[in-house]
């Protein structure tokens, strides 16, 4: 049995593509990685990759990661700039290193020296993401912090995470989120699960988001059940603190292929495939009933 899971419906292609690849036979990290290269390259998407939220300083710096949940290797990247797959240089950084995370410049100087090419800033951020930060930095506007987080379970038995995001929008330069962080962003575990988170990174690795949410796979819960529960959980604990709590969601994948996904808000959805159904979006009620956006 295969299966896949990612986060937003703009990650149906990330799916499509995952599915292909898993039905063949195929590893579920280069499922995974595929189907979010896609995602990093289309334009259209404006949290990840090309086309995706400027910093402060007008700059694309991306973030990737990476798991193995069969072997606990991860990969992260993280604020690199002139490359277009932050999630590749993080599956390097995993294979080719004893590192779990590189960071700024010395990851670019790491994606160039094992064979990455730079791309053209002016490829990277359009006229049109150049022209909407020139605005909302005027503005002094800084929504926007979205993700695409994958996790695939192969015929095999194995389940990988693969994520991408440009950030939050004219975040501080530097600024890391939760993204490449291990637990927080991401989590696999083969034989139990994995999730991916999406939303605002400070919130998701105060409440190591996916972390908790394998753990309560491992407990017995299902995907779908132990989404809804950590979001549940996580957003008490940021409101009981009394935190302004911001957007997030989750999705899970669990060991018999089930997936879910939750939010604290509304508008969420995710899309998925497994062996036997075809590619869709599913959209989710909120897991709590007192989000203020």
């Amino acid at each position: 049995m295969w299966s896949i899971v990612a986060t937003w419906p703009f990650s149906i292609e990330c799916v499509e593509e995952g599915a292909k690849r898993l039905s063949c036979g195929g590893y579920a990290l280069d499922a995974a990685e595929a189907g979010v290269q896609l995602v990093e390259t289309n334009p259209a998407v404006d949290s990840v990759g090309r086309g995706g939220y400027l910093n402060e300083n007008g700059e694309l710096a991306l973030d990737g990661a990476v798991m193995d949940g069969s072997t606990l290797r991860t990969g992260a990247a993280a604020c690199v700039r002139y490359y277009e797959h932050p999630v590749s240089i993080a599956r390097a950084v995993m294979e080719k290193t004893r590192h779990n995370i590189l960071v700024g410049p010395a990851a670019e100087a790491f994606a160039e020296k094992v064979g990455f090419e730079k791309a053209d800033p002016d490829y990277l951020i359009t006229p049109e993401v150049r022209a909407k930060y020139e605005a909302e930095k005027a503005k002094k506007e800084t929504s926007g912090h979205d993700t695409i987080g994958c996790a695939a379970l192969d015929a095999s038995g194995n389940i990988c995470t693969a994520c991408s995001t440009s950030g939050a929008n004219l975040r501080m330069a530097g600024r890391v989120g939760d993204t490449p962080i291990i637990g927080s962003g991401f989590y696999a575990l083969s034989g139990v699960g994995a999730a991916c988170a999406t939303g605002l990174g400070e919130d998701i690795m105060r409440t190591c988001l996916s972390f908790r949410a394998v753990e309560l796979m491992r407990a017995g819960k299902s995907a779908g059940e132990a989404a809804r529960e950590v979001i549940a959980s996580a957003h008490s604990a940021l409101k009981a603190c009394g935190l302004n709590v911001h957007s997030m969601a989750v999705v899970c994948l669990d060991a018999s292929g089930g997936t879910g996904g939750a939010a604290n808000h509304k508008g969420f959805a995710y899309a998925c495939a497994r062996e036997g159904e075809a590619a869709k979006v599913v959209f989710v009620e909120p897991a709590v009933d007192d989000f203020v956006e």
